[in-house]
C-alpha cells in the first residue's frame, strides 16, 4: 500500500501538483505565458472545482497548443480578434460560476477578448429575454386605481452607481386597502446615501422619494414606523420587484429585505477557499439575513417578482422571501450567480487565492494601461453558497413558487403578465 501511494497521488492531479504561483498582479509577454498564468490562476483560486463538470486538465492539454501556435505566427499573419476570442471562449466554456468574467489583451496584435460563461448559459435558455423595465413600468402605470407613483432612473454620481427605484400603491383585495409596490435596479442604496451631498436638492428628493415612500425616511436602517407605507395598516400586502436587478452590496440585504421579516432568516450555508489546492475549502458556515431593529411591525403577505436577469444579491433576496412563511416568489428561474464576490476595490484584490486574479489595473483602466503586456484579469466568486438543504444553486438559479413566463407580445400591448399574476395572488390568495 505504501508503494502505491505515490502513484495514487499522481493520478488525476497532474497539474495540481505543479508549482503554485501568486495569481495577483500577473503579467505576461507571450500568448503562451498568458495562457499558463490564467490556467494556473483558475487552478488554484477557483471555488467550484468540487462540483464543476469541466475537465480543467484536459482544457490545458488542448489549449496549450492553441496559444503556443499563436506565438509561432509570422508577423505577416497576425492573430485575429475572432481567433483570440474563440480560444478564450473554448477554455472557459461550461464553467459553472455564473459571476465569472475574464478580460484579456494582446499587446502584440492589439486585440482584446472577454469571457462570461454564465451569460452564455443564460442566453441559451429557452425563452431568454432581457428585462424591458421601461415597458413594464409603462404597464404598471396603466393599472386601474394606481396611486402615489414615484420613479427615479439609475444614475452615476461621483463615480457611484445610484439605483433606479419605483414605488406606487395599488388597490388591495378590500376597499380602502392597498398593495405597496417597490422596485429597484440594484443593491446600492448605501452608495445613494453617501452621494446625496453631491446632488442638487431637487435631485436628492427625487432620488429618495420611491424608497422613502416605501420604507420611511431612514430607509437605510429598514422600515421605520409609519412614515413609509409598508408599515401602515392600510397596506395589506407588499410586492418587491427585482426583475432585471443586477445585485450589488450585501450590506443592503438587511435594511431592504431583512426589515420586511419578523426575525433572522436562515437561507443557506457558505464556505471559502483556505488554500491553493482545488479542494482546499473551509467548513460550511450558516448564512442568515438578519432583521434590523427597524422592521415591519406585522406580518403581511409578500410577493417577490424575479426573472432570469435577477442576479447575485437579487437572488439572495429571492431566497429570503422564498423562505418566509408569508413569502411567495413569482416569475422565472433566476440567473444562477450565487457565489459572493470581493468588493470592487484594489485593496481587496490583493488577497491571495481570493478568486480574482491578474492585473487589476488593466481591469480598471483597460488596454491603454496594458500597451506593453499580455494583460488579463479574471473575476470569480470568492464564496460558495448552498441553500439551507445544502442544494447548490450556482449555475442554475432559484425556481419560483409560481412560474410565469415572460410574454413580450402582451407586454408590448401594455399587459405585464408577471405583475398581473402577483396582483391576482395577493387579491385572491390563488
Amino acid at each position: 500500500m505504501l508503494a502505491l501511494l505515490p502513484l495514487l497521488c499522481m493520478v488525476g492531479c497532474r497539474k495540481e501538483s505543479e508549482d503554485f504561483s501568486n495569481p495577483n498582479g500577473m503579467k505576461s509577454q507571450t500568448y503562451l505565458a498568458q495562457f499558463d498564468a490564467v490556467w494556473q490562476g483558475m487552478n488554484q483560486s477557483y471555488m467550484f472545482w468540487s462540483e464543476d463538470t469541466v475537465d480543467w486538465d484536459a482544457r490545458y492539454d488542448k489549449y496549450h497548443d492553441v496559444f503556443a501556435a499563436f506565438d509561432s505566427r509570422p508577423s505577416s499573419k497576425p492573430v485575429t480578434q475572432s481567433e483570440y476570442q474563440a480560444a478564450w471562449d473554448g477554455l472557459f466554456s461550461g464553467i459553472l460560476d455564473h459571476h465569472l468574467t475574464g478580460r484579456f489583451y494582446s499587446s502584440k496584435d492589439r486585440i482584446e477578448a472577454w469571457v462570461s460563461p454564465g451569460s452564455s448559459e443564460v442566453y441559451a435558455r429557452q425563452g431568454y429575454h432581457w428585462t424591458d423595465r421601461s415597458k413594464q413600468l409603462k404597464a404598471l402605470k396603466l393599472q386601474p386605481g394606481i396611486e402615489n407613483y414615484y420613479g427615479f432612473e439609475p444614475a452615476s454620481i461621483n463615480n457611484s452607481n445610484i439605483p433606479g427605484s419605483y414605488f406606487c400603491l395599488l388597490p388591495g383585495k378590500e376597499v380602502g386597502k392597498y398593495i405597496a409596490y417597490f422596485r429597484f435596479t440594484n443593491f446600492y442604496f448605501n452608495e445613494m446615501v453617501s452621494c446625496l451631498g453631491y446632488m442638487q436638492p431637487s435631485d436628492q428628493v427625487s432620488a429618495q422619494m420611491p424608497v422613502v415612500s416605501f420604507y420611511g425616511e431612514r430607509y437605510y436602517e429598514g422600515v421605520s414606523g409609519t412614515r413609509g407605507w409598508a408599515n401602515r395598516d392600510e397596506v395589506e400586502s407588499l410586492i418587491i420587484d427585482v426583475r432585471g436587478n443586477g445585485g450589488g452590496d450585501v450590506s443592503d440585504l438587511m435594511p431592504i429585505i431583512g426589515s420586511l421579516t419578523q426575525g433572522n432568516t436562515h437561507v443557506g450555508y457558505t464556505r471559502v477557499k483556505e488554500g491553493l489546492g482545488r479542494l482546499d475549502l473551509s467548513a460550511w458556515t450558516q448564512y442568515y439575513v438578519k432583521m434590523p431593529d427597524k422592521h415591519l411591525s406585522k406580518q403581511k403577505p409578500i410577493v417577490l417578482l424575479a426573472d432570469m436577469n435577477s442576479v447575485s444579491c437579487a437572488e439572495l433576496a429571492t431566497l429570503v422571501v422564498k423562505n418566509l412563511p408569508n413569502g411567495t416568489v413569482i416569475g422565472e428561474r433566476t440567473w444562477g450567480g450565487m457565489g459572493a464576490l470581493w468588493p470592487n476595490s484594489d485593496s481587496m484584490h490583493d488577497v491571495f487565492y481570493n478568486g480574482c486574479f491578474g492585473d487589476y489595473d488593466y481591469w480598471q483602466y483597460g488596454a491603454t494601461y496594458a500597451t506593453k503586456t499580455f494583460a488579463f484579469y479574471v473575476y470569480t466568486s470568492t464564496f460558495q453558497f448552498v441553500d439551507k438543504d445544502h442544494v447548490s444553486l450556482e449555475g442554475h438559479g432559484i425556481e419560483p413558487d409560481i412560474e410565469v413566463p415572460y410574454d413580450e407580445v402582451k407586454l408590448r400591448n401594455g399587459v405585464d403578465t408577471q405583475m398581473e399574476r402577483a396582483l391576482q395572488f395577493l387579491r385572491t390568495g390563488r
